[in-house]
């Protein structure tokens, strides 16, 4: 009962801090670019693995967006096909908000994944900049993380932060329930929402998906 006092406490935190963050520039759609397609399908197999709702991402209902909270994480549960299936490499749709229209350079900054099982205890961890993942003369691009073949043999969790430097795609219908936050301090999770007008929240799908076999 404790812990489910603080997870909602916890919860409600985040919600207000994305509240206060989002008051003045609520959630709207954005269109994915023409190498948004690079996931090779819009439905799961026997390799490809999707929880958001496999819309076609060309005409998807989708923003951009990050808590930009540290220490939390947009998260993905995931069910393998069978046991002992190898997780080998994890796909983000997203953007650092670079375009080749601006004159500036990219300015470079950090994102991490973390992989972990379904009791949420930590399998693996990657960090890099975002220039060679997410940057992208287009606007936005899907990173393509590989990841040391991980054999499942239950549900496991995709966990990224992008702190302030990546957004992912984000979509706003058909929620299946399977994206959530993840508070990598207290090692509490909640459902995946992104704030709207009048402290409403709205639950969402992250796309991301993972490959394997």
């Amino acid at each position: 009962m404790k812990k489910m006092v603080l997870l909602i406490a916890a919860v409600c935190f985040a919600a207000l801090c994305f509240n206060g963050l989002g008051a003045s520039t609520p959630a709207t759609a954005a269109k994915a670019p023409s190498n948004a397609s690079a996931f090779p399908k819009t439905t799961s197999t026997a390799n490809l693995l999707i929880e958001d709702s496999g819309t076609n991402l060309s005409i998807m209902n989708a923003t951009f967006y990050s808590p930009r909270i540290f220490g939390l994480a947009q998260a993905v549960k995931f069910t393998p096909p069978k046991a002992g299936w190898k997780l080998e490499r994890v796909l983000i749709l997203g953007t650092d908000g670079w375009n080749s229209s601006q004159k500036e350079n990219p300015v470079q900054g950090i994102f991490s994944v973390e992989i972990r099982d379904a009791t949420l205890k930590l399998l693996y961890q990657y960090a890099d900049t975002q220039l060679d993942y997410f940057t992208s003369a287009n606007g936005a691009r899907t990173a393509m993380i590989d990841i040391p073949a991980i054999a499942m043999n239950g549900d496991f969790y995709v966990c990224f932060y992008g702190r302030d430097v990546v957004r992912t795609y984000t979509e706003l219908q058909n929620s299946t329930g399977h994206s959530y936050y993840y508070i990598r301090d207290s090692g509490l999770i909640g459902p995946g929402s992104i704030p709207l007008k009048n402290n409403a929240t709205l639950p969402v799908n992250w796309v991301i998906r993972a490959l394997g076999e």
